[in-house]
């Protein structure tokens, strides 16, 4: 049973969406206030989401909560409240429905500035997909920020959780603590632990067998959770210009999933409807070096990673011998462990106050075994990442920073069966970034990049198409705005981008193009501010994409996507930092292939408002 959590700050937030593919709302409302020793706390979340297929579907959310609370003295309050929290889909999908009403009691004591605490208790009714429960519910909580035992500062968790509905039960009770402390100027370290145990109930429609088996028409998974997480990490300073960091955690996790209507059937695998355990054991290991002297600042991390899970049956049963091996080889094939190695470094070199060079590489290796001889699933991937850079500024009126990076990647299957799947993938890609202002109220922003994405199978199979293949792409993107006057400003937004994609022969390092895109888009748009609050601005939008194909060697065209319309937008800069941003536009959509064409209305509006 996950608890509530708490927003700060008296808020409204609202966004909202209309398009051709999709209309949305997401609104978050958020109001403390105290009069005198009578204190009001309402939340409200509200998402709702559309989505534009052959026929429209919904999606809505909501979960509101209101305390009243009397303070009773500085340190304890005791009130009322009421939360109601439901979910609605148009889908045909029985389990999107659902809803809560929880009424409870609300009492906060603050037994020092540190430490917080709170109680509710009350009752609850839930529908869940036509399964009405009802009955006690409450829960505890307490939080420690920064408390100070002797030199140590503590943060400590407490979450004591219980639900009794009658035909739904659930708890979750968690305790966690973080130790931090300074043993001198050079040395501190940290300490983190951590149990929680939760168990839920959730109704979802039976399946035909059960259906038949048992006359029910719902059936009830029970999933429980046990988790221990501990951690530690010692800073260690060596002098004044480096540092090594060290830390480790581990944690160890057991589910377990059990359902009150079991057949046993020969559908029992199909369905899956057997109660099963999952144990997960998991432990990383890191250590770092930093370095930061003169205009030299560098560091080094090097990372293990190990990782159990295993699968198991429970509650057997009713099950024949038969049924029992299916389902437990089903179980094992799930089982899986595996352990990562990385290292990761960076370089960054200042050889003025204008000019700045930067280096960075990462590789890692995974290694993961199924360790059960009906699962073929076994594999290696290596990954390799590293990047060279360049910044220059003059300080005045142009900075550019010109950037390459280089990934190389590998899958490799160690049995057969699956190593039709091995490949190498390496990406090129150069890019540049500048901003230019060559005179006072114009200033233009430019993008270019070059990449190139070539993947090669290791066994090249042409009757299942698995074949090597590349990526190659142009793109230039330019961003000019400039100030005629100080309430007008013109601003101009363009983007070419050409790609191809195609087959791939690293033999001889060849390409036989398939596909060959062209997009353009512009945008002109002009910006008003008759006051400092209030603005606002009317453009354009054009896109084209034009797509090719090619037919052994020759290019032909395939098809002409477009769509462009006008825009206007409006925004409103109230106090506290509140804004209302109201967007609209029109899109004009056509293409070639097809005959298609569409017209389509855009609105979207977007308000914070700080009460």
């Amino acid at each position: 049973m996950p608890y509530d959590s708490t927003y700060y700050g008296n808020i409204l937030r609202t966004n909202f969406t209309n398009d051709i593919n999709l209309a949305g709302l997401n609104t978050l409302f958020n109001y403390n206030a105290s009069y005198d020793n009578i204190g009001v706390v309402i939340n409200e979340y509200f998402q709702s989401n559309v989505s534009k297929l052959e026929r429209n579907f919904s999606r809505d959310f909501n979960n509101f909560k209101a305390i009243v609370f009397y303070r009773l003295n500085p340190n304890f309050n005791s009130g009322a409240g009421i939360q109601n929290i439901f979910l609605t889909d148009d889908k045909n999908i029985e389990t999107n429905r659902n809803n809560s009403t929880y009424l409870f009691s609300n009492f906060d004591y603050f037994p020092l500035q540190e430490i917080t605490s709170n109680l509710r208790l009350g009752y609850k009714r839930e529908d869940q997909i036509g399964e009405i429960n009802s009955g006690l519910s409450g829960i505890f909580t307490a939080n420690a920020n920064n408390f100070f035992i002797n030199d140590y500062m503590t943060n400590g968790q407490l979450v004591l959780a219980y639900e009794d509905l009658g035909g739904k039960k659930s708890h979750d009770y968690d305790i966690g603590a973080s130790v931090f402390k300074v043993f001198s100027e050079a040395a501190d370290n940290t300490g983190t632990i951590r149990y929680y145990s939760a168990s839920d109930d959730f109704f979802f429609p039976a399946s035909q067998t059960v259906a038949n088996e048992f006359g029910v028409k719902n059936n009830k998974e029970t999933r429980a959770e046990d988790y221990f997480f501990i951690s530690d990490g010692l800073n260690y300073r060596l002098n004044e210009y480096s540092g090594v960091s060290i830390s480790g955690n581990y944690f160890n996790r057991i589910v377990k999933k059990e359902y009150e209507y079991r057949s046993s059937s020969a559908n029992a695998l199909l369905e899956n409807l057997y109660d099963t355990k999952i144990l997960e054991n998991n432990l990383e290991l890191s250590a770092s070096l930093d370095f930061t002297r003169y205009m030299i600042n560098a560091n080094a991390r090097l990372f293990y990673i190990e990782r159990s899970e295993n699968h198991s049956l429970l509650n057997i049963s009713g099950f024949s011998a038969s049924q029992i091996n299916e389902l437990e080889k089903a179980e094992k094939n799930k089982n899986n462990n595996s352990r990562r190695t990385g290292l990761f470094g960076e370089i960054r070199y200042s050889f003025s106050n204008t000019n700045y060079f930067a280096a960075a590489g990462s590789a890692s290796l995974l290694k993961y075994d199924t360790d059960f001889e009906d699962n073929y699933d076994d594999r290696d991937e290596f990954e390799m990442n590293m990047y060279l850079l360049h910044g220059y500024s003059n300080l005045r009126n142009f900075d550019i920073q010109t950037k390459f990076d280089y990934i190389n990647s590998s899958l490799s299957y160690i049995y057969s069966q699956r190593s039709a799947n091995n490949y190498k993938n390496k990406i090129y890609r150069l890019s540049s970034l500048s901003n230019f202002s060559p005179v006072n109220g114009l200033v233009t922003r430019n993008f270019l990049q070059v990449l190139a994405n070539y993947t090669v199978y290791d066994f090249e199979d042409i009757v299942s198409q698995v074949q090597s293949f590349s990526y190659r792409q142009l793109s230039i993107r330019d961003s000019t705005s400039y100030l005629l006057i100080p309430e007008v400003e013109i601003l101009f937004t363009g983007e070419l981008k050409l790609y191809e994609q195609g087959q791939f022969n690293n033999g001889d390092f060849t390409v036989k193009p398939i596909n060959y895109f062209e997009e353009q888009f512009y945008s002109p748009e002009l910006i008003y501010s008759p006051y400092e609050l209030l603005k606002f601005a009317a453009g354009f939008r054009y896109f084209q994409q034009i797509r090719y194909r090619y037919d052994n060697t020759e290019k032909s065209l395939a098809g002409i996507y477009r769509s462009y319309g006008p825009y206007g937008k409006i925004f409103l800069y109230l106090n506290r930092g509140s804004i209302v941003n109201l967007t609209g536009g029109l899109d004009f959509i056509r293409n070639s292939i097809g005959g298609f064409s569409d017209e389509s209305f855009n609105l979207s509006l977007n308000l914070l408002w700080n009460i």
